[in-house]
């Protein structure tokens, strides 16, 4: 972990390869119960995001960490980002519906969290955890033929969050682009790189823009899928 926390110190970005997470192989091929499959069904049952195109589907809740560890979900406070960063949707409170336990409780999903709660900690460059909004994003781009997925903002920007980790869960082998850019401004590109297996992960923080390209369907009648997580720290009074 202490290469990555310094990679992202020192470059605004750090990628992290699945293999890194290699304790997972102890909870999905464990032969008890397949949480990678509960996780990517629950992708399934994600909303249409009513409030910027991009054929993206998604859901959402906050988190909180208790003194014993324990994790707690809920809405703690509106979401919304501002138009500084987000120009398509910034300054709207945007409400999802909350993640629901089969998600929140999947063994996956709470080692990812855990660990990158112990990931910012040591990065130690925002503060406190208790100081902290704590978010996840579940998104679905699911792209046709002719009818790609993209992000909003959909080319170089930052985010309003001060940490964001990009966790890959499933992307179909049908799929073009996808592509997570890494550049000091908007125009001079540092690094364009892909999350191809799961839980290949993309830190990244303030100092650079990030994009990701859209995604396409290379095969006419058929649908491609991208499912990530993103897990956000935000400075509350940030």
């Amino acid at each position: 972990m202490t290469d990555y926390i310094k990679h992202l110190t020192s470059e605004g970005y750090s990628y992290i390869p699945g293999e890194y997470y290699k304790a997972l192989d102890k909870i999905y091929g464990s032969g008890e119960r397949d949480y990678l499959q509960e996780l990517k069904n629950g992708y399934n049952n994600l909303i249409l995001d009513p409030y910027s195109l991009g054929n993206r589907w998604r859901g959402y809740a906050q988190f909180r960490r208790l003194e014993d560890g324990t994790l707690i979900f809920g809405h703690f406070t509106p979401y919304k980002q501002t138009k500084k960063y987000n120009p398509d949707t910034g300054d709207i409170i945007r409400n999802y519906p909350l993640l629901p336990n089969s998600i929140t409780e999947n063994a996956i999903l709470q080692y990812l969290l855990n660990d990158d709660i112990i990931f910012v900690e040591k990065y130690g460059k925002i503060g406190n955890l208790e100081d902290l909004t704590l978010g996840i994003h579940l998104f679905r781009y699911q792209a046709k033929f002719d009818s790609p997925a993209y992000s909003s903002p959909v080319w170089l920007h930052k985010d309003d969050e001060d940490v964001v980790f990009v966790h890959l869960i499933n992307a179909s082998s049908n799929m073009l682009g996808g592509d997570s850019i890494i550049a000091s401004t908007p125009a001079k590109i540092e690094r364009v790189l892909r999350l191809e297996k799961p839980f290949d992960t993309l830190v990244v923080n303030h100092d650079k823009y990030h994009a990701v390209t859209p995604v396409g369907c290379s095969i006419n009648g058929e649908i491609a899928i991208r499912d990530i997580i993103l897990v956000t720290f935000h400075k509350i009074n940030g």
